[in-house]
């Protein structure tokens, strides 16, 4: 069925500004039109939908999520428990607009198995792109909580063994960890690289002869500048960058995902109602409040250098439930010095970059599924007017109606 939105204020991600007065049409699940000036065929014997001026722009994305928060887990909870709450706050997340979830580490598979459960149709919830289990050396990074399966490995045999059952469990990515982060035990120190040097070639080695991309997490900017010559395709944190390691991301079009709600969102740092409400709602231990106070102003610093260099920037959260993570990164992202139409388009289309979906998702036009979030404020005037969606279509499909 065909389902036609007029009278948009279209943020197709595409243009510098927003087209006003525009016309969507969503054609069973693809968008047929995208515009001004629809022709009767594009428009004919479609349901017409007036939005009387809302504002409609792409599904978002979160390109480093858990499904879950990897700091705020229920301690001992049952495994089987812990699988359906991954897909529950997966679905929730969807009620926002977060069409997307890239996978970044689960137990089990989990991801996978949602992956497949969404793709079905047995189950309504954003589209997965899973990385399966996170791989990296023995006392690597974060806390043995069970949320997060990482499989530790020694050595290029083990690293080499450890791309291949990832490829064998059926992921999307290669998540590897090689240095420490802010959220981690005392020893964990985001500035220590873990991996050796064999270790991370061997890894490469496989991934990349199999064709699979990988996503490493890289806090400090001896690690990051390893992962990028290594050959990764997108970094995860980098809380401390330098002038060499900016030029590199520029140089290799290596994609970043700062994930600044992992510094900045403290008590002591938040800003805005959402963000008070969440750190208050989700508190973390004060040794690891102090750790991400410390790491802040650093990790900001290198995100304005690195923006201003034209580092292509993703939106990913590292936080949950992903229904919070991603709303609440991209207002720090304009915080620390997107502007609003910066932080949208890295939740969309370079986000549709890092998951190698560009030729169907992350702008609003013809041809591409129509993912679609409607709100009823501008988004560019206050990023936090994405938070009330008044529709949400994936895939053509009206999922979410708060009209």
């Amino acid at each position: 069925m065909q389902t036609v939105l007029t009278n948009c204020n279209l943020i197709d991600c595409l243009s510098a500004a927003p087209l006003p007065n525009a016309t969507v049409v969503i054609d069973d699940k693809r968008i047929g039109y995208a515009g001004n000036s629809p022709s009767p065929s594009d428009t004919e014997g479609g349901h017409m939908v007036d939005v009387k001026g809302a504002w409609v722009l792409p599904g978002l994305f979160d390109v480093h999520s858990h499904m879950v928060s990897p700091v705020n887990r229920t301690l001992n909870e049952d495994p089987l428990d812990n699988a359906l709450r991954h897909g529950k706050e997966a679905m929730d997340a969807l009620k926002v607009g977060v069409t997307n979830l890239r996978v970044v580490g689960t137990p089990g598979f989990v991801d996978v198995a949602w992956k497949k459960a969404f793709e079905s149709g047995d189950f309504v919830g954003p589209r997965i792109f899973a990385c399966g289990h996170i791989i990296q050396p023995t006392g690597g990074h974060g806390f043995t909580t069970g949320i997060v399966k990482k499989v530790e490995s020694d050595g290029p045999d083990g690293f080499r063994r450890a791309v291949r059952e990832q490829i064998n469990g059926g992921v999307d990515f290669i998540k590897m960890t090689i240095t420490g982060g802010i959220m981690g035990p005392p020893w964990d120190n985001h500035n220590h690289t873990f991996t050796l040097s064999d270790e991370l070639e061997a890894a490469f080695q496989v991934a990349h002869g199999r064709g699979y991309k990988v996503a490493v997490h890289a806090g400090g900017v001896h690690g990051v500048k390893a992962a990028i010559q290594a050959g990764a395709f997108s970094i995860e944190h980098g809380y401390v960058l330098d002038d060499e390691a900016i030029a590199m991301f520029v140089e290799r079009g290596t994609y970043w995902v700062p994930t600044l709600a992992l510094s900045h969102l403290t008590v002591d740092q938040a800003v805005t109602e959402h963000e008070k409400e969440y750190t208050n709602r989700w508190p973390i231990p004060d040794a690891l409040k102090e750790r991400a106070n410390k790491a802040a102003p650093i990790h900001e610093a290198g995100f304005k250098k690195a923006l201003q260099a034209g580092v292509k920037i993703a939106c990913g959260s590292d936080t949950g439930p992903p229904a919070d993570g991603a709303l609440l990164e991209l207002g720090l992202l304009v915080r620390c010095g997107m502007t609003p139409m910066q932080a949208i388009q890295a939740a969309t289309r370079t986000a549709a970059e890092v998951c190698c979906v560009t030729q169907d998702l992350g702008t609003v036009e013809r041809g591409k599924l129509a993912d679609l979030v409607v709100v009823d404020k501008s988004p560019l005037e206050d990023i936090q007017n994405l938070r009330q969606p008044s529709m949400v279509f994936k895939e053509g499909a009206l999922v979410v109606d708060n009209r």
